[in-house]
């Protein structure tokens, strides 16, 4: 407990390996994190003795916990949750940065001018900060939205765009083997289990992402063997190619020599 009434946080930071989507976004927030973790520090050994200040400490202390919540939901929802859902990560983080910046803004004059120069300099971090999707984890995202938000005129219709949809989405996040397909159902069903009766929304869209993966499991899988393989053909005929033009090359040359 710190001499100002607020505890300080012990705020573990998951690995870069363990944020199954956003890493851009989450390595960003915690770039923050540690920032602004050593300056509350430092101020609270300084014990500004305000009202304002102590409040203000305890609002910082708040937010960070906020932040943390980011990158931990990142670490343990589903993929195709978290890319669907990638609008409310952006609008947290940017709720995230305003009150920081708000809260040091607010400390600032509390503190020895030493202090403040160095909160000086986090602010212009957190004005700088951007915060970004990845592309392929945006474009994710997006097609199974659009695939929702369309009307079909057919089962037949909706199937086939359905499929295309999860083929597409799970390709851009490398849901690409029966392992990591097993692994991201039942992150789904985990989080099924943990979500509020009350949140019919979320729950109705967990149940629809894992009804899609048992549904087209197996054609999810061959279409990423079919990609993998089709690559795979490109780069050989690729390299053919490539031993075609060195061998005319090398012919060439000889002629010259001769």
């Amino acid at each position: 407990m710190s001499t100002t009434g607020a505890t300080v946080l012990d705020i573990p930071i998951p690995s870069s390996f363990k944020v199954k989507v956003h890493r851009s976004i989450c390595l960003e927030l915690h770039r923050l994190i540690d920032r602004i973790l050593h300056v509350i520090l430092a101020i609270e050994s300084a014990r500004p003795n305000s009202a304002l200040a102590i409040q203000t400490l305890c609002s910082l202390h708040f937010t960070l916990a906020k932040a943390e919540s980011v990158i931990k939901h990142c670490s343990e929802c589903s993929k195709l949750y978290l890319a669907i859902t990638s609008h409310k990560i952006l609008s947290r983080c940017q709720k995230i940065r305003n009150a920081f910046e708000l809260y040091l803004t607010q400390i600032q004059n509390a503190v020895p001018i030493p202090l403040a120069a160095k909160i000086t300099a986090i602010l212009h971090d957190l004005r700088d900060a951007e915060f970004s999707m990845d592309f392929a984890e945006d474009e994710a995202g997006k097609v199974v939205l659009s695939f929702l938000e369309r009307n079909y005129p057919d089962s037949a219709s909706m199937e086939k765009e359905e499929l295309e949809a999860i083929q597409i989405a799970t390709s851009r996040l490398e849901i690409k083997s029966q392992f990591s397909l097993l692994l991201e159902k039942a992150t789904l069903k985990r989080q099924l289990e943990e979500v509020n009766e009350t949140n019919l929304k979320e729950k109705e869209l967990l149940e629809y992402l894992l009804y899609l993966l048992i549904k087209y499991g197996r054609s999810i899988c061959k279409f990423q063997k079919e990609s993998l393989s089709l690559k795979h053909e490109c780069h050989d005929q690729s390299f053919e190619q490539e031993l075609v033009v060195d061998e005319t090359i090398c012919e060439s040359q000889r002629q010259m020599i001769r």
